[in-house]
């Protein structure tokens, strides 16, 4: 399979992956959109991070998977004064 590059999109922009990765196949491909989009939501420097993030992964051709997740934070407690 020829190089397959992971680009990450949030609210604040894209960050694009000009190094690329070589796999075995799409599942390969999967799993590991799936395990950096994970990353990305424990990742502290992306802590305060809400909305929708996602991985889209692409070769020469362009897009051919998006892993993507919503992230919302509510504080759930009453606070009385």
């Amino acid at each position: 399979m020829p190089s397959l590059y992971f680009d990450y999109h949030d609210g604040a922009g894209i960050e694009i992956d000009d190094e690329g990765v070589d796999l075995l196949g799409i599942g390969d491909a999967r799993r590991l959109a799936l395990e950096e989009l994970g990353q990305t939501i424990l990742d502290p420097a992306y802590g305060r991070i809400t909305g929708r993030i996602a991985i889209e992964v692409r070769d020469h051709e362009g897009p051919i998977l998006r892993a993507s997740a919503a992230i919302v934070l509510e504080d759930l407690r009453l606070i009385f004064t």
